[in-house]
């Protein structure tokens, strides 16, 4: 079943709260993985205009981001560094436990054999959750809103990261555009790399446009030294159609290079030139 509203309950409070305006939420239940999913979508102001059509930005974290990216992009918007984009964050609306749990569960193609960053015990759902977005999702928000054909981006961050990597090249035709921002890339001794190689042994066309970034400040052992060695591997191949640009930011850790990058990745992926 799915429902739809208005962000119209600012003002239910003897305080009224901070409202974002041009937004609204949608529930929609999966049947790939067991979960009703919350949908925190943006329409930007030439939504109004019902001959237009716009990409979309699909969110990864939407419970801790999507207020962030909807100002970042208002912000770029209105310096025109970037055309006018919908927003679809996939969210849980459960808590911030229940967000951590689940994500771990969503954004992690499998389990993690080493342990590296601990017990993740949902872990290993993200092929699960892939065809949620493919069989679901996308259809979904393609039926209910403006959309723009097939031109889509997907951001995510850490673990996001990691499942915006996997997308790329299992599902590669899912998505033209991705942001990949301090993307855990260790996870399971590596094992994006196998994808990856598993990928260029029957392809030499990769059709996307990509941006990767990590904070100078991350851990150099566990995200910074193999976001080097995989993105080294992938420029090596030098697939066809494919444009990728990566950048470590100064004096920027795991999560403060969160907002930088994704300022960064709107305008290399959107790109007006």
């Amino acid at each position: 079943m799915n429902a739809s509203h208005k962000l119209d309950t600012c003002s239910d409070a003897a305080f009224p709260k901070v409202c974002l305006e041009d937004t609204e939420v949608h529930s929609l239940r999966s049947r790939y993985v067991d979960q009703e999913y919350q949908l925190q979508v943006y329409l930007p102001p030439a939504y109004s205009d019902p001959s237009q059509s716009f990409p979309v930005v699909y969110l990864l974290d939407a419970d801790r981001s999507f207020g962030m990216a909807k100002d970042i992009l208002e912000w770029l918007n209105w310096s025109q560094e970037v055309p006018e984009l919908i927003i679809v964050g996939i969210a849980y609306g459960e808590g911030t436990q229940q967000w951590w749990q689940k994500r771990s569960r969503d954004y992690t193609p499998s389990k993690d054999t080493t342990r590296l960053w601990g017990e993740w015990p949902l872990a290993g759902g993200g092929k699960a959750f892939l065809q949620f977005i493919a069989q679901e999702l996308i259809p979904f928000v393609d039926a209910t809103f403006r959309t723009h054909g097939n031109d889509r981006a997907l951001v995510g961050l850490s673990f996001g990261g990691l499942f915006a990597t996997y997308a790329l090249f299992t599902r590669p035709e899912l998505f033209n555009r991705y942001i990949m921002v301090s993307p855990a890339l260790l996870w399971d001794g590596k094992a994006i790399f196998k994808h990856e190689e598993a990928f260029s042994r029957s392809h030499d066309t990769l059709r996307a446009i990509a941006y990767s970034v990590v904070g100078e400040l991350d851990d150099r052992e566990t995200f910074i030294a193999p976001w080097q060695e995989f993105f080294d591997i992938v420029e090596n191949r030098h697939y066809k159609d494919f444009s990728l640009s990566t950048e470590m930011l100064a004096r920027e850790t795991h999560i403060s290079v969160y907002p930088v990058g994704l300022t960064r990745g709107l305008k290399a992926v959107f790109s007006r030139s």
